[in-house]
């Protein structure tokens, strides 16, 4: 009797309802901790909405910002509103990122279980879920520029008209996305294609300088685009931050974000990556001494996939670092190892590629079968680390900013929270710095905990209330007299001179939080 042969279609349906269920899973996951509150959740969370009900009303940002996360969250938006489609739309690309994850991993990976594992990994990860929350562009930025990757490596397998338009098209959704991932398509996709193209002997001739041409013109564009728009594209201006990006107070338990008050840690994704990078770079270096037959049982990588292989290694290596400067949770650093699940997820899948060599087809499915379930169930880390709530005494307060305000004045806040939660509530200019406001438009709004209960600062707002001769400073909490309070400039200037000289000194700086 003649063995039954499984048909082809069998196991790419499997992968397909597998991802389904990945990315209803991950969607489910996310929108029960947005939907835990009726506020937006996070530092910035009142910007998003702010953004796309003036992308709904006029047609444009309110802000200067990467402008392709907006777009996508917009019809969200107009069939909800800007907050509801915020999260929604938060959550649902969120959880997509398992199809450009499992797409990168498989190429990688050479096998469909290998994009499977790497699709649960990126996609369950406690980081993944964090930007969900803190970071929408940036988590909407991740999948684009997975996407991106998946084109480029697309490409670069199979030559053709319109894969090649596909992948510059990637590259500039990703330039539109984020800045950061803008930085991880260029970094890896440019060696990627000089290594395909040298292997394939067309970097020869006139082929040469064509590409240096290409590269060069495609540098011209970035630079150009960083010049008029810097908020919104990679520019000059954000060179600073590698030298940034270093300390020489080395961390060795690898904190996401280390800020003295108790860190993030997102289930130790970066040590993960780290691990995770020594061996993708210890299994690539067997992969070569190999012998011929033994590579031939698994699809051997072409060389794109090598130096993306050795691309994401370098990564993982350099998020890793324990010398990485993680105290800025606006940094690079902090940035880096939020997104250490992508390292983490792509080095897994080159790992896979090499390990699942030494097994048959089917055991090595069922290995990374298993593998992404346990992924799916449980993932280090919890879902809510690091969430930023936003209480209900802090919007009665910002509500009741409302008629307060001047028409064309400017609220000068020092915690980006509170900032956009003004400009959505009162729909008032706001600033984080007072410099480029004038005087008489300008007015100080602080909380408590930038003041400092019982401080000096808490003490002068108190008592200039009792100054017939200036105006008084408006109390908006309903527990506390300055829980968040307005000031006049002139009152603000006054109550300065009362200050202590070191106290004096530190608000005048007007520090940020």
């Amino acid at each position: 009797m003649s063995e039954r042969r499984v048909p082809d279609w069998l196991p790419r349906a499997g992968v397909a309802v597998a991802l389904c269920g990945l990315v209803v899973w991950s969607f489910a996951q996310r929108w029960t901790v947005l939907a835990g509150s009726p506020f937006p959740l996070g530092v910035d969370g009142y910007f998003y909405p702010v953004q796309l009900r003036s992308l709904l009303e006029t047609g444009h940002l309110q802000y200067a910002a990467s402008p392709l996360p907006f777009w996508v969250l917009a019809p969200f938006a107009a069939a909800t509103d800007p907050i509801v489609g915020t999260k929604l739309g938060a959550a649902c690309l969120g959880a997509l990122l398992a199809l450009p994850a499992y797409a990168v991993g498989a190429r990688l990976g050479r096998s469909q279980g290998a994009g499977l594992v790497t699709a649960a990994l990126a996609t369950c990860s406690a980081g993944s879920a964090y930007l969900t929350i803190e970071f929408v562009k940036n988590s909407i930025g991740i999948t684009v520029a997975m996407t991106a990757l998946w084109l480029v490596l697309r490409a670069l397998e199979v030559p053709s008209r319109t894969r090649i338009a596909g992948a510059l098209g990637g590259i500039v959704a990703a330039m539109l996305a984020h800045k950061m991932a803008a930085g991880l398509v260029i970094a890896i996709a440019i060696p990627a294609s000089l290594a395909e193209l040298a292997g394939r002997s067309w970097l020869r001739g006139r082929r040469l300088l064509y590409a240096l041409g290409c590269a060069g013109l495609l540098a011209m564009i970035v630079i150009v685009l960083g010049l008029v728009a810097p908020r919104r594209f990679l520019s000059p201006d954000d060179a600073h931050l590698l030298g940034e990006l270093w300390t020489t107070a080395p961390s060795w338990s690898l904190p996401v974000l280390d800020s003295g008050r108790g860190g993030l840690r997102l289930g130790d994704e970066p040590l993960a990556a780290l691990v995770l990078a020594l061996l993708a770079a210890i299994a690539l270096v067997v992969e070569r001494q190999l012998p011929r037959a033994t590579r031939s049982r698994i699809q051997p990588a072409s060389r794109s996939v090598q130096v993306t292989s050795w691309a994401v290694v370098g990564l993982g290596l350099v998020i890793g670092l324990p010398w990485l400067a993680v105290d800025d949770p606006q940094g690079l650093g902090m940035r880096l190892r939020i997104a250490s699940f992508v390292p983490m997820a792509l080095c897994a899948a080159s790992v896979l590629r090499v390990v699942l060599r030494a097994v048959a087809p089917s055991v090595a499915g069922a290995i990374c079968v298993m593998i992404a379930l346990a992924a799916t169930v449980h993932v280090p880390g919890s879902r809510t680390e690091g969430l930023v709530p936003t209480h209900p005494a802090l919007v009665t307060a910002v509500q009741a900013l409302a008629d307060q305000i001047p028409n064309g004045d400017t609220v000068v806040v020092p915690e980006r929270h509170i900032a956009f939660m003004v400009a959505w509530y009162t729909r008032a200019k706001i600033s984080l710095r007072p410099e480029p406001v004038p005087i008489p438009e300008r007015w100080r709004l602080v909380p408590l905990a930038w003041i400092g209960m019982g401080s000096p600062l808490d003490q002068a707002l108190l008592e200039v209330r009792a100054n017939p001769q200036l105006p008084r400073p408006i109390g908006l909490h309903p527990r506390h007299p300055n829980g968040l309070v307005l000031v006049p400039e002139v009152t603000w200037q006054y109550v300065l001179t009362r200050l202590p000289a070191d106290a004096r000194a530190y608000f005048a700086a007007w520090p940020t939080i």
